[in-house]
Parts: C-alpha cells; structure tokens; sequence
C-alpha cells in the first residue's frame, strides 16, 4: 500500500514539500551576508545578532511540537494555512523592526510559524510512503530544501549591493505568501477516519510512547547533536569567511553556495544508492565523515590554515546534513505511521532546539575567531556518534 502511495507523489507535491521545509534554511541563509554589518546598524553585539539564529530555531523547535499533534488531529491542511499566513504577518515584523528587541520577537515568530509547514510536510511524506520508499522521498525532499542554502546567500549577498537587510524579510515575507497559496490548493493527505481523536492529552501520551521506545530516543538525540553540529556552521560562517579570511559578504555567498551545492550533490547520491545501502549503512558513514570533518576544521582554525583547504574541509562536512537528515529521519519514522505528525515533531524540535543552543556559543570567543565554531562542530558531531552506538545499534 506505501508503494503504491508513493507512486501518487507528483513532482509538484514533492517541490511544494521541499518549499515548506526550506522556509527555516532560506529565513536563515538569505540574510547571513549581512550578519557581520548588522550589528552596527542595530547598536548591538555580533552575539545578539546571531541569537537572531538562535532564537528562530528555539521558535521552530516549539511550533514543531505543537503543530505535529494538530496535524494528527485536524489534518493536514487547515494547520498548513493558518501557519504559512501568521508566517507572512512575522516576516513583515521582521523587516520593519527598529531595534534588535523587536528583531528577536519578531525572529521567533517567524520561526514559530513557519516551523507549522515543515513539520507537516514530512508528516503528508509519511502519509505516502514508508521504509526504502520513505527514505528516497526524504532524499528528493532534501535536495529541493538543499537549493535554498545555495541560492539564498547569493541572492542576499547581491541584495546587499543596493539595498539593505530589511528587504530580506520582505522577500520572506513573498515566499509564505506563495506557501499559503500552495497551502489553499493542496488537497487533504491524511482522511478523517485516520485521525487521531483526543486532543492535548493524546498527543502528550504520543509523546511519552515515541521517547519511551529506544531507538527512537537515539535517532532523536541524533538529530538533536548532527544538527548542532550543522547550525554552529550555519552561524559561524560568515565570520570565519568575512572576519578572517576578509572576504566580502558577496564573496562569502559565493562559498557558502559552493558548499551548499554538496548537500544537493550528496542528496541526488542518497537517492539513488537508497536501494543498494541500508538507511543504517548512510547514517554510521554520515555521521563518521561528520566528526572527521569537524576534527579537521578545528585543527584548521587552531592552526591558522589557508582560505582553501578550510573551504575544501567545510564541503564535504556541510554536506553530511543530507545524509543523516534523511537516513536518521527515514528509520525513525518507518514505525510510526499513525503518529506521524508527533514522531515528525520530536524529531524537528530536536534539531532546531539543538541550534538555538549553538548558535550564541559560536560567537562567545568574539566575531574573529574560529576556534569555538570548530569546538562546538566536533563536539556535537562525537555525541551523536555515542547516540548511535549506544541506542541505535543496539535496536
């Protein structure tokens, strides 16, 4: 029946999917060439403005926890209307704010919000296919979302020629407004009859089943450390690249895109090997290439290493996120049919909780060095090695 489920998705239902879960990247990505230049335009510190990464996804991780249930509950697509709206209302928020109080407020709306469409699209996924099927979907879904890191940069680095970073959230706010659209022509995934009756209380009890079992408790905690992991690159890069290394915030786009490129490149592979190798196999290499990288690029900034072996470093470690997003995601969700939207927003809450954590951390040795950005990558990357020894491999 999944098989035959799977065979339903069209390429445009899989792009409208992609689009919702890249609303978080692209509301990170578009305005991270103007980072460094934010803090004197707003009288602020280099770690505020990134807790403006910070505390979008602690915004992401909590809308996550309340939209997977009412998705459950309610289906899929009233929750997917209302989210994508209040997401134009906070992106509009964001680009009129006149200080850095109002910039965060309106930062973990927008997460908040826009957390309501990722989360249910890989619910509606889960709705159309599981095992092998389910991992190649979340791979397709992957290298949709995978554009958005390549493009933002560049389209954002290239804004900053002639206007300022408040157009940004106005670009923002149009891509919700072209969601919600896709939102109002989206045709119900999940039928009454397969609903979840209960409300708050079932959802809780959800909750409390999903971490109780094992396995999933691993591939959580794995998503919560790999994406730390991830994100202390998201917020650290920029400042490596234009703070150290004394690239432009269009030269660092430049970069950034390259880098970028290999989380498609690495999700286009994942896809296809999906029949060969095993979700297990791609998550224990994912994560192994991961803390190998993290290593090497804390060596790097230790050592003051050159511009290109830092970057050469930084691709192929960036572009491990496809692949244990996607292995790690796929296995954790292949039992859990019925409670896809709850077992959908542990797994986000974990790894946008985990980048609200990091986020401040990259920044605490100052805007020109490196070394707390590589600190927190190894240690994060080794954490969910211990995850998946100790929990998942023991399944």
């Amino acid at each position: 029946m999944n098989q035959e489920n799977s065979a339903k998705v069209s390429f445009i239902l899989v792009v409208f999917l992609g689009m919702l879960t890249a609303i978080t990247p692209l509301a990170t990505d578009l305005y991270l060439p103007a980072l460094p230049i934010m803090p004197g335009e707003l009288n602020t510190t280099a770690s505020n403005i990134q807790m403006t990464i910070g505390v979008m996804t602690f915004g992401v991780a909590l809308g996550q926890l309340f939209g997977g249930p009412i998705s459950d509950t309610m289906g899929r697509k009233l929750p997917l209307i209302v989210g994508n709206l209040l997401c134009v209302i906070s992106s509009i928020i964001c680009a009129f704010a006149p200080n850095i109080e109002i910039l965060l407020l309106g930062r973990f709306l927008q997460g908040l919000t826009g957390s309501v469409g990722v989360v249910i699209a890989k619910a509606i996924a889960r709705d159309f296919a599981s095992g092998q099927e389910l991992t190649k979907l979340f791979a397709l879904l992957m290298m949709v979302n995978g554009l958005a890191p390549v493009l933002a940069p560049l389209i954002g680095g290239q804004l900053l020629l002639f206007t300022t970073w408040r157009v940004i959230f106005v670009i923002l706010a149009v891509f919700s407004a072209i969601l919600l659209v896709g939102s109002l022509l989206f045709r119900e995934s999940l039928p009454k009859e397969k609903r979840i009756t209960g409300g708050v209380g079932v959802a809780v009890k959800n909750y409390i089943t999903l971490i109780k079992d094992k396995p999933f408790l691993g591939q959580t905690l794995i998503q919560l450390f790999a994406f730390g992991g991830f994100f202390a690159y998201i917020s650290g890069s920029s400042f490596v690249y234009q703070n150290i290394f004394n690239l432009s915030a269009q030269e660092f786009s430049y970069l950034f895109g390259i880098n970028s490129c290999g989380i498609v490149l690495a999700s286009a592979i994942s896809s296809r090997v999906s029949n060969v190798i095993t979700a297990k196999q791609l998550l224990t290499f994912s994560l192994w290439q991961l803390t190998i990288g993290s290593l090497l690029f804390l060596i790097a900034m230790i050592f003051e290493w050159s511009l290109i072996p830092v970057t050469t470093i930084l691709f192929f470690t960036v572009c491990t996120v496809s692949l244990f997003g996607s292995a790690s995601f796929s296995m954790a969700m292949t039992n859990y049919g019925k409670m896809a939207g709850s077992a959908s927003a542990i797994l986000g809450f974990a790894s946008m909780f985990a980048a609200g954590i990091v986020s401040p951390l990259v920044g605490i040795g100052g805007d020109h060095t490196g070394i707390p950005m590589g600190i927190t990558m190894l240690v994060c990357a080794v954490l969910s090695l211990l995850c998946l020894y100790g929990l998942v491999e023991k399944e």
